[in-house]
């Protein structure tokens, strides 16, 4: 009988994460845009804040092209368009 107890709860736990990975997968988008709506002011992203990070400024196409090394490969956003 104790065996069989131990194989419920494994059993139950094995469920618990998948139910956990389901939700994820399920409604990750979902909540990650409610977390950035939630708590976006905390973070340096909203230019509202007091703090020397540069992490709002827009980088130039020329910018990024001086950093890219010789035969790195480079994404457009062209190729992220549905």
């Amino acid at each position: 009988m104790k065996v069989f107890g131990i194989v419920i709860k494994i059993v139950a736990a094995l469920a618990a994460i998948a139910g956990i990975a389901f939700v994820v997968v399920k409604y990750g988008d979902q909540i990650v845009a409610w977390f950035k709506k939630t708590f976006g002011g905390l973070f340096c992203c909203n230019c509202e804040c007091d703090c020397d990070c540069d992490c709002c400024e827009e980088t130039s196409a020329e910018e990024i092209s001086e950093v890219v090394e010789e035969g790195a490969v480079v994404a457009a956003e062209a190729d992220f368009e549905g």
